[in-house]
């Protein structure tokens, strides 16, 4: 608006007022818990290589934090060791932060797997499109509903989990799920850039049950000895 404002096309300025807002929806975006990246990467996809290296590179993504731009591009050189330990360094594409990430024995084994270099890219349109058909393959049946307003009328559609399955559920799983193994918020943002608490609990994708289940865990609810 404030574009079209300053090329002439229109002179009204009320969405300057204070009293103007955009309504905005919660998304039912998913994550993938543990399980079911372990029912992916168990997937046996030897004679179908275009699914195959499509998997790899999802489960890369699902355990380093990094954007689709960022980990279908890892090379040799981004691996390396500090203090014994096996790290990814990058620079990321988007922002050109400069990220250390310690490196998943599963990306690890597709490291190895492609002697020392990442699966070839595909287009992240392509991509998407090969996630579903593999999540169906990985029996990720679960129902969404998936809510949106249109016209002032609530609208609920039901997909099937693996119907939402894109390369950006890699990053809100990476953050959902080490976030639940009880890494720090901190820690994570470090890998994920997010700037703010208020974006990065948009990538936390625990639902309510998930939510009690990891607070019953914690020393505040469990019987005094």
């Amino acid at each position: 608006l404030n574009e079209a404002l300053e090329r002439g096309y229109h002179t009204n300025t009320a969405y300057k007022s204070r009293k103007f807002s955009i309504k905005k929806e919660d998304t039912e975006n998913i994550y993938l818990t543990l399980e079911e990246l372990k029912s992916i990467n168990e997937l046996y996809l030897k004679p179908m290589p275009r699914l195959d290296r499509v998997r790899d590179l999802f489960l890369v993504g699902c355990f380093t934090g990094l954007r689709f731009s960022d980990f279908s591009c890892l090379k040799k050189e981004h691996f390396k060791k500090m203090d014994g330990i096996d790290v990814i360094e990058i620079t990321t594409q988007k922002t050109k932060d400069k990220l250390i990430i310690p490196i998943h024995p599963i990306v690890k084994t597709i490291f190895n797997k492609y002697d020392g270099m990442m699966p070839p890219e595909l287009s992240n349109q392509k991509m998407n499109d090969y996630l579903k058909e593999i999540g169906e393959m990985a029996k990720i049946n679960e129902p969404i509903i998936k809510t949106r307003t249109k016209g002032g009328i609530r609208i609920d559609k039901i997909y099937k989990k693996h119907d939402l399955i894109s390369t950006h559920t890699a990053r809100r799983s990476f953050a959902t799920n080490a976030f639940k193994a009880g890494i720090s918020a901190i820690s994570i943002m470090k890998i994920t850039g997010h700037q703010s608490d208020r974006s990065f609990k948009l990538y936390i994708k625990m639902n309510q049950a998930e939510n009690a289940l990891l607070m019953a865990k914690n020393s505040f609810f469990l019987e005094c000895a």
